[in-house]
């Protein structure tokens, strides 16, 4: 399955990476359990192209995700990239819009 193969190698890819202007991941010592909490999040999001969850399912999903990294000292940039890579997997799954759900995270509204 396309979907699968999709977020299989998001998984797979590493992340937080010092890319052109993204400076990184702002607190180092982060970075583990960060790309840790994305991977599981891929395994959700995988798990509910296998159950065949609907739209509103996989806001919802990405919604409890996004809180998981509420108690970590993140910066703008951080949080921006988290968003980016809920977008990746929004890609992947070919869900067009997080409806609010990546802005509320991101900015609280």
């Amino acid at each position: 399955m396309e979907k699968i193969q999709h977020l299989e190698a998001l998984k797979a890819a590493p992340k937080f990476v010092h890319e052109d202007f993204d400076p990184g991941l702002a607190d180092k010592q982060n970075e583990k359990v960060l790309s840790q909490l994305l991977d599981e999040s891929i395994d959700r999001f995988t798990e509910g192209v296998n159950s065949n969850i609907n739209d509103e399912q996989y806001r919802d999903l990405m919604k409890n995700d996004l809180d998981r990294f509420n108690g970590y000292n993140l910066d703008t940039e951080d949080r921006e990239y988290i968003c980016g890579f809920y977008e990746k997997i929004m890609d992947a799954i070919e869900l067009e819009s997080s409806d609010g759900v990546l802005n509320n995270w991101l900015y609280g509204f």
